[in-house]
C-alpha cells in the first residue's frame, strides 16, 4: 500500500468571504475522486491554525503503480483542473506500508 499525502498553500483567490465555499467545493471535488482503480481512500482538510500550509490531501493507494494511474485519470486530472486557481504551492510525498 502507498500513502499519498499532498500539503497545499492557498491562492490570493481564496479570502475570508470564500473560504467556506472553497473548502466545500474542494471536499466535493475530492470525493468525486472516489471509485478510481486502485484508490483505497481519500480526503481533505483544512489544516489547524498556525500550520505551514492551509489544507491537506491524504490519499492511501494499492500499489505505486496505482499512483501513477491515479495521477493521469481523467477523474484526478479533472480535480486538479478545479483546484489549481485556489492552490499557490504543494509539496507531496508517497511513502509505502
Amino acid at each position: 500500500m502507498v500513502r499519498h499525502i499532498l500539503f497545499w498553500k492557498f491562492s490570493d483567490a481564496v479570502n475570508d468571504q470564500n473560504r467556506d465555499e472553497v473548502l466545500a467545493m474542494l471536499r466535493a471535488s475530492v470525493k468525486s475522486l472516489e471509485g478510481i482503480p486502485g484508490l483505497l481512500s481519500c480526503e481533505i482538510g483544512e489544516a489547524v491554525k498556525g500550520s505551514d500550509c492551509d489544507f491537506v490531501f491524504y490519499a492511501e493507494l494499492e500499489s505505486l503503480d496505482a499512483v501513477s494511474a491515479f495521477q493521469n485519470h481523467p477523474l484526478h486530472l479533472a480535480h486538479k483542473k478545479r483546484s489549481a486557481p485556489y492552490v499557490q504551492s504543494r509539496l507531496a510525498a508517497d511513502y509505502e506500508v
